[in-house]
């Protein structure tokens, strides 16, 4: 069983189904949801996808990246980087919405023969020394050998199995985002912008954005903000207040910022969490994966592609044990992925420190700082988290 039809979920299913084991997806939504924004998945993400087949659908459907450009709030361009991702990890970085890559794993789950149930909101767990049951809200149960907690951040399994122990912990920093036609931009945009990440940096935010296609750009935003005023702002805020207040929040900075909060009909808006390092990802018969044992700042990056990592990972390690050898399994896995994904934290937690409020000595040294290092080193440092594969 696997709680959880997000792409982490999915994609285990697939993989398991590629390796001959038989499961069932249980998901908490009354339909397949399409929430969310958009997200970049990594070489190392890509390369997963690929084992799927499904690489080449994702880079139809979502838009490759060439170039990263880092520039400060007054637009002036601090570095650019040449990726070169295909020749240094055999795949691109691809953004994509989250609805297009939940939509295309939810199509060849399907064709798979995959059993999706939804409206199934898990409410408890039940475990004997055989099987394990999931129970519901509403009183409906399924019962496995194994239930695999693919449920997100804010994961119902973790709470029931770990008595609440472990919670996911505010950032400190809320986000938001929107995608804008590119037609409206004017001349905000311009060629170093295409097929390019562009990250910018002010005095008391961030902004990041890429286009999404031909026609449209995505962007999103971090800003350094208490807990409880976010909470107290957000609640029941409308699309309009929120983007007057993401408007003020980045009134200082050069186009296209203002053009892209402008003109983007719909915002997401999200309070930014990360998931402590936990000592253990399971209990009995039960395994976290994903965002549920260990979700990062979406600063890293890679948060989507460790997901999908972890999925191959398993679905590789099930295949290769019997079924009473479980725990085998559940200790090994943790051993193989706990220390990846504890670095990738820690490393972007390090690049938050980049977004807080600062003064304007502060962003002086922390522009020249990124002028020097990113030209001279580029981002050879990170090539750890996207050269990463998994041979099955």
């Amino acid at each position: 069983m696997i709680a959880g039809g997000g792409y982490a979920g999915l994609c285990l299913a697939l993989f398991l189904n590629k390796f001959g084991i038989k499961s069932t997806v249980y998901e908490a939504y009354a339909e397949m949801k399409d929430a969310g924004a958009a997200l970049t998945i990594a070489p190392n993400g890509m390369n997963v996808l690929s084992q799927l087949g499904l690489d080449k659908e994702v880079i139809k459907a979502g838009q490759v990246i060439d170039y990263y450009n880092f520039k400060n709030q007054r637009g002036k361009l601090l570095a650019r980087l040449d990726l070169k991702a295909v020749e240094k990890f055999g795949q691109p970085f691809v953004v994509i919405t989250r609805s297009a890559l939940h939509r295309l794993l939810y199509v060849h789950a399907i064709a798979s023969g995959i059993k999706i149930i939804f409206n199934k909101k898990l409410s408890d767990i039940k475990q004997d020394p055989g099987r394990v049951a999931a129970i519901f809200e509403a009183g409906s149960h399924a019962e496995g050998s194994l239930l695999i907690g693919a449920d997100g951040i804010h994961s119902a399994v973790r709470g029931v199995i770990f008595d609440d122990k472990y919670k996911e912990v505010y950032t400190g920093f809320y986000g938001a985002g929107g995608i804008a036609p590119k037609q409206s931009l004017g001349n905000g945009i311009n060629a170093s912008d295409d097929k390019a990440m562009t990250f910018t940096f002010g005095l008391k935010g961030f902004m990041g954005y890429s286009p999404m296609n031909n026609r449209e750009m995505l962007w999103w935003c971090n800003v350094e903000a208490d807990e409880q005023e976010v909470k107290q702002k957000f609640s029941g805020m409308s699309n309009g207040n929120l983007k007057k207040m993401i408007a003020d929040d980045y009134a200082d900075f050069d186009k296209p910022a203002p053009q892209l909060i402008e003109n983007s009909d719909k915002l997401v808006k999200t309070m930014i969490y990360d998931m402590p390092g936990m000592p253990q990802w399971y209990k009995g018969r039960v395994l976290l994966i994903g965002d549920a044992a260990h979700a990062v700042s979406p600063t890293s990056g890679v948060g989507a592609s460790l997901a999908l990592e972890d999925a191959m990972m398993l679905g590789k390690l099930l295949s290769e044990y019997s079924a009473d050898d479980y725990q085998k399994v559940f200790f090994e896995f943790q051993s193989l992925r706990k220390p990846r994904t504890e670095k990738v934290r820690y490393e972007a937690n390090k690049r938050n420190s980049e977004k807080k409020v600062l003064t304007p000595f502060q962003a002086k040294i922390r522009d020249w700082m990124m002028l020097v290092f990113l030209r001279l080193f580029g981002f050879k440092s990170m090539d750890w988290q996207y050269n990463y594969k998994i041979d099955l």
